[in-house]
């Protein structure tokens, strides 16, 4: 530390001088209204009016500690190591770097010095220069003010802030940039439940569905992406025409196996809690619409046997239960209320039910899963699918190898597409083999 401060002194001749050539040497911090544990950009730039220019420059800039903690741009040995500086100073001899530039930390903020040239063959003419960029976090009260301004009290001696003109140290004057601490806005998360069609058959009024909630965290708040702890959840619906079934955790919950995942299947509807972890910290992040539940629930039959016309039911995020379980979601602890988009079920008079071909999981997607899950199920004893004509996906009324062949050829070497109903729902009238399928 000594010897690089006394070189930065040897070299800028920092010792204040009595000659006072030329004039208004000036370095301005821009000000910023950051929240609570923010980033705060100061923007830097140094003016002057002197004929001869600037050939070096020492300064310290000192910040508010109550307010504000500098983070430093890049790794050690970077020319942006503390800063973020400009390409003026990146270019200052000659459109290269300067001879001399040394900066560091220091408790309470971070020094510089420059020397352009050597040989006194580039100088800084008069003029404005944006110099750079200094990153502070916020972490003062929420109403405080903190300071970021030139200083010549750091490092051990002292860097003085100084102009080199002709080979003498001018002193620097500061235009000190502000930061005020803003309050941190609420957290916003946004729970979503799909709109589905269950396609029911008026003569038994049978028919069941399968619906995804899903989470979205507002990008414009001040953490985004938030960590999460766990989430809860309740939807109800018209229970005059649905009756709930199931609720299950999806794949981007299960994947991290949560130590906690309790639903609840009411009458009126469905509940879930999920605590990712009780003591090593776990979290999930939302920074899309991210499915997290899976519900199930099917129709009324008494209700829809012999309607010919259908109708639409909702599924509201309503706190249900006893106690009642309410929408929210866990992050640092506390609990944070959610706004939600209501889903729609449409219950749809079919005799015949839609679906895609070669959709072999019901998933309402044709991809490579289909083609697993079908071999799965031919050779290893996997699930059964419940919709044979979604099955079939070369259309020959069969459900065989052929058909995994058939996928495979489509997807990965440009193949025919499957025969309709391909690539949207629908139907081909009778006969069909089509118990149940809930891609549509």
């Amino acid at each position: 530390m000594k010897f690089r401060a006394a070189l930065i002194m040897l070299a800028l001749l920092v010792a204040p001088a009595a000659v006072m050539a030329g004039g208004g040497f000036t370095m301005t911090f821009s000000s910023s209204s950051v929240v609570q544990g923010g980033q705060a950009a100061i923007d830097f730039s140094f003016s002057h009016s002197d004929p001869s220019g600037v050939q070096g420059f020492s300064f310290g800039v000192c910040h508010s500690m109550n307010v504000l903690a500098l983070e430093p741009v890049g790794a050690s040995g970077d020319f942006d190591e503390v800063v973020d500086w400009s390409s003026t100073v990146e270019t200052l001899k000659q459109g290269s770097a300067p001879d001399f530039f040394q900066q560091n930390t220091e408790t309470g903020g971070w020094t510089v010095g420059c020397v352009i040239c050597f040989t006194s063959c580039d100088v800084i003419d008069a003029g404005t220069y944006d110099f750079g960029t200094a990153y502070y976090r916020v972490n003062g009260a929420v109403g405080e003010i903190g300071t970021v301004g030139l200083c010549s009290s750091l490092g051990a001696p002292p860097v003085s802030s100084v102009a080199v003109v002709n080979g003498a140290s001018l002193p620097m004057s500061s235009l000190d940039g502000t930061v005020e601490v803003l309050d941190v806005p609420p957290i916003v998360f946004n729970y979503y439940a799909e709109d589905r069609n269950v396609n029911y058959d008026p003569a038994t009024g049978d028919g069941d569905f399968s619906a995804a909630l899903s989470i979205e965290e507002d990008s414009s708040n001040a953490t985004y992406p938030t960590n999460t702890q766990g989430f809860s959840m309740s939807v109800t619906t018209d229970t005059s025409y649905i009756t709930p079934l199931s609720a299950d955790i999806a794949t981007a919950v299960n994947a991290i196996q949560p130590a906690f995942a309790q639903s609840q299947i009411l009458p009126n509807g469905w509940t879930m809690g999920v605590v990712y972890s009780f003591q090593v910290p776990v979290y999930l992040q939302f920074p899309t619409a991210t499915e997290v539940v899976e519900i199930t629930g099917q129709t009324v039959s008494s209700a829809l046997l012999g309607d010919d016309t259908g109708l639409t039911v909702p599924l509201q995020w309503l706190p249900i239960g006893a106690p009642e379980i309410f929408n929210v979601v866990t992050s640092n602890d506390s609990s944070i209320g959610v706004t939600t988009t209501d889903g729609t079920l449409t219950l749809n008079p079919q005799t015949n039910l839609d679906y895609i071909r070669a959709d072999i999981n019901g998933d309402g997607i044709v991809n490579v899963a289909d083609v697993v899950w079908a071999l799965q199920e031919i050779f290893n004893s996997g699930p059964v699918g419940t919709c044979n004509d979604a099955k079939d996906s070369n259309g020959d009324g069969i459900f065989d190898v052929a058909d995994s062949i058939w996928s495979i050829s489509y997807i990965f070497q440009g193949g025919s597409p499957p025969p309709a109903p391909f690539p949207n729902c629908g139907e081909i009238g009778d006969p069909q083999d089509c118990s149940s399928y809930n891609g549509c």
